[in-house]
């Protein structure tokens, strides 16, 4: 299933243009409010697909644009830099070089655009060179407090080691001051995942899923979403909450997800990232060394004891090696040179027949499957985790002509062009209206060098099933071909049912 990028010319077009027009529609509401965090959000999004999407297709131009204007972007939504009327101007100035760029991409022409001017007015903003005059009001610093600095520096300095890492800008820490002050809860929060987790994606998916139904919102990550997304952290990361919800609440809501070893939240006061002690660290504990004893000196082994006699009666002489002759022996009755052994009592063959089972059992339960489950039409199904490379929320989706009727179309991925297969349509369970609760799940067929999306009602969780409990697949509905299934499981008196990735996405439809 190889990819031909002309093919998708047509594709990035709509998409190139789709996404400068979302562009061009959030600047316009910005510059009526600059306090619109969502619109920046928008744009960051629509930039970030256009770079993708032109990365892909070799337009280097307009991916070290997009690429520069994400990273102020990407401050401004995360409120590390204000938004003021120098920063919008410099985002319209940058639209304008952009959309010349679209445009020569598309007709095929070369416009004589430097690029080194504006990238530098981007990098030089992005590093908060904007006059503080032009901040706006919303962003001023709270009223000092007496007897401590208000200095951002200051700040972080006087708080606690786990809350200073995070680097918190002046409008952070004015932004935790405010959630404080209208009785919301402000959270430090740290989610260490198991040793042998398979998919910390995901994982970090569900955590942020639950963060969501907790009604709060992330202030900020270590590391940042970009790196949590593309799994660059070793097993556990940190995270500041904004939360309606108590500490109680969110912990109990993550500890839910599997593979989750240990959460641990820390409710945050005003001292906490102004001035005062700083609270308890919430490092796993390390175990304390303990020096070995001295060990004793040498004792001479004492020697063996002499050997004693046992009296044998051979069946035949026994034989000297010093005269080579028989030695005379008294007759005795003939009896076996060797005992034979006597039978285990009753017991120890039950208690050995009882560990035979055990090590039967436990050879029986090393064949385990793990699963993604997602909920399709009301239903449960599942697909094998070793082929699902990552999770995410519902995208905009692309539609090719010409592609076969269960193709929705294709994403653009962090540069990479991906089928999305409607998993409703393919299975014909009937279609429902896309809700902003469906979510993609990314799979890759290693040995066909192919990614492929399946578009979902809603990811549950991960389960293990026993190979032992899965059984041929069966008719679930009237509609559903058995070839598209695997098998069918039961956890926890829940119908599960598996489904053959390999013949969704490379069997051709049947005409209907």
């Amino acid at each position: 299933m190889e990819i031909d990028l002309s093919e998708y010319m047509g594709a990035y077009i709509d998409g190139a243009r789709e996404n400068l027009d979302m562009m061009d529609k959030k600047l316009l509401e910005l510059e009526q409010n600059p306090s619109n965090i969502e619109a920046v959000g928008e744009i960051f999004r629509a930039a970030h697909t256009l770079k993708g999407m032109s990365a892909t297709m070799g337009f280097e131009k307009i991916a070290h644009l997009t690429h520069e204007m994400e990273n102020l972007l990407d401050k401004l939504r995360n409120n590390q830099l204000a938004v003021t009327p120098p920063v919008i101007d410099l985002i319209f100035e940058t639209f304008d070089i952009l959309r010349t760029l679209v445009d020569d991409s598309i007709n095929q022409t070369e416009s004589t655009v430097d690029l080194s001017e504006i990238s530098g007015k981007l990098s030089a903003m992005a590093n908060g060179q904007v006059p503080a005059a032009a901040a706006p009001a919303a962003v001023q610093a709270p009223p000092p407090v007496a007897n401590a600095s208000r200095n951002p520096a200051a700040a972080a300095t006087a708080s606690n080691a786990n809350i200073s890492e995070f680097g918190l800008s002046d409008f952070e820490l004015s932004g935790l001051h405010e959630a404080k002050d209208s009785g919301k809860h402000v959270i430090l929060l740290k989610v260490s995942l198991v040793a042998d987790c398979l998919l910390k994606g995901p994982r970090v998916f569900m955590v942020m899923r639950a963060i969501e139904e907790c009604q709060a919102e992330i202030a900020k990550s270590l590391p940042d979403a970009k790196d949590l997304e593309n799994e660059k952290f070793d097993r556990s990361f940190k995270m500041i909450l904004i939360s309606a919800q108590s500490s109680k609440d969110v912990k109990e809501a993550i500890e839910g997800i599997s593979e989750i070893e240990t959460v641990e939240t820390t409710e945050l006061s005003s001292a906490d990232f102004s001035e005062g002690p700083a609270p308890a660290p919430i490092s796993t504990p390390q175990p304390v060394y303990t020096p070995p004893a001295p060990s004793a000196p040498p004792v001479a082994a004492a020697p063996p004891p002499p050997p004693q006699p046992v009296a044998v009666a051979p069946a035949q002489p026994a034989y000297s090696p010093q005269t080579a002759t028989p030695v005379s022996v008294p007759t005795a009755p003939a009896q076996p040179a060797i005992a034979q052994p006597t039978p285990p009592p009753p017991q120890a063959v039950q208690q050995q027949a009882a560990e035979e089972s055990e090590e039967k059992e436990e050879k029986e339960v090393i064949g385990v499957t793990q699963l993604i489950t997602f909920v399709l039409a009301g239903e449960t199904y599942a697909l094998e985790i070793q082929q699902v490379e990552t999770i995410i929320n519902l995208t905009n989706i692309t539609r090719v002509p010409k592609a076969p009727s269960h193709i929705d179309g294709v994403i653009n991925l962090r540069g990479e062009i991906i089928p999305v297969i409607n998993t409703r349509r393919r299975l014909k369970l009937g279609e429902i209206e896309k809700s902003p609760s469906n979510q993609i799940i990314i799979l890759n067929f290693e040995e066909e060098k192919v990614k492929v999306g399946f578009l979902v009602d809603s990811v549950k969780e991960v389960k293990n099933l026993p190979e032992t409990s899965i059984e041929p697949p069966t008719r679930v509905s009237e509609s559903v071909d058995i070839e598209y299934l695997r098998g069918v499981g039961k956890i926890d008196n829940n119908i599960i049912i598996l489904l053959n990735a390999h013949r969704i996405v490379f069997d051709n439809p049947k005409e209907e």
